[in-house]
């Protein structure tokens, strides 16, 4: 009975400092994840939905706050894929508020394509990201 005891008392220290450690992930882990879920929202979108142009434009905005926290989180560590992200959205951004002024064939293949591209830059930070935590 008094081996037990001892095992379990040597034992809790390193099992609390395990612990500790899960808690020591950098912010950006958690807002990277934010990020992903906002794009991953953004890109189901019902698109038969009355309200499509109101939800895209909403989904826009929620990833543009969340990569704003992944910026200020990651500091100048992800910089280049948070610029890629950055300037990626920028340009699904005027696609999209291209289609809502004239919603052309040109217009809608432009949204297709920056939202792969969008996806594309995304997806490489949240890898880049997620290698770290």
């Amino acid at each position: 009975m008094r081996a037990t005891v001892v095992a379990v008392a040597m034992a809790l220290p390193l099992s609390l400092a395990l612990v500790g450690c899960s808690e020591d992930k950098p912010a950006v882990c958690s807002s990277v994840d934010d990020l992903k879920s906002s794009v991953d929202d953004l890109t189901n979108i019902d698109t038969s939905s009355s309200s499509l142009a109101d939800d895209v434009q909403s989904g826009l905005t929620d990833v543009k706050s969340d990569l704003d926290t992944v910026k200020a989180d990651a500091k100048s560590e992800f910089s280049p894929d948070v610029d890629a992200v950055e300037s990626a959205l920028d340009t699904l951004q005027s696609s999209v508020e291209q289609v809502a002024t004239s919603a052309t064939p040109d217009s809608l293949t432009a949204v297709g394509t920056a939202l792969s591209d969008f996806g594309t830059t995304v997806q490489t930070l949240v890898s880049d990201v997620k290698s770290t935590c």
